[in-house]
């Protein structure tokens, strides 16, 4: 619930999810398998913090994941994992960073921005997430397998990078590696 209550904090529209349990999506109350990893519809991600309580404190066997959903107030790229390091070891990312998760043993990460987003990316290794799509935070899991932060809200500055930036970005590495 804390982890909810700070994204929501930070304008970032959150929804109980789904626990990942033997290959399928199941309800954190009793294991029963969903058809959805979101619990409630992604028209109802919210920043309300009482919601966000009521949410969150239905007992039961696990408590939910936590997920965001892209569009007017959050948005994201998925990016390689070749191009995360090499964003991560930017001096001009490293300066004005964003917050990004990332599923251990799985070659792509979640670059969190600030929309406007770009219509087009152009980019072999990066895509613009798009809007509505449901995003699993820190500390939600798929079974074992963790969702972590590569860079922290925190070490962001609890600030979002423009979408507009991380492309242009993005775009001057694809750029390098084409000359």
């Amino acid at each position: 619930m804390q982890a909810a209550l700070s994204y929501a904090e930070l304008g970032w529209p959150v929804l109980p999810g789904a626990v990942w349990k033997d290959r399928h999506f199941a309800s954190p109350v009793d294991e029963q398998r969903v058809s959805s990893p979101c619990l409630r519809p992604i028209e109802e991600a919210t920043t309300n913090a009482e919601l966000v309580r009521e949410w969150w404190s239905a007992s039961g066997l696990h408590e939910p994941n936590v997920f965001t959903v892209t569009g007017s107030e959050l948005g994201a790229f998925a990016v390689a994992e070749s191009l995360v390091m090499e964003l991560a070891d930017n001096p001009w990312f490293a300066a004005f960073p964003t917050p990004v998760p990332a599923f251990p043993n799985i070659p792509i990460a979640y670059f969190l921005v600030r929309p406007p987003m770009p219509s087009v990316l152009m980019s072999h290794e990066a895509r613009v997430v798009e809007a509505g799509m449901p995003l699993p935070l820190p500390p939600s899991a798929l079974e074992t397998t963790p969702v972590i932060w590569l860079v922290t809200p925190e070490q962001a500055g609890s600030r979002l990078m423009s979408g507009d930036a991380l492309a242009d970005l993005i775009q001057s590495f694809e750029k390098r590696k084409s000359a």
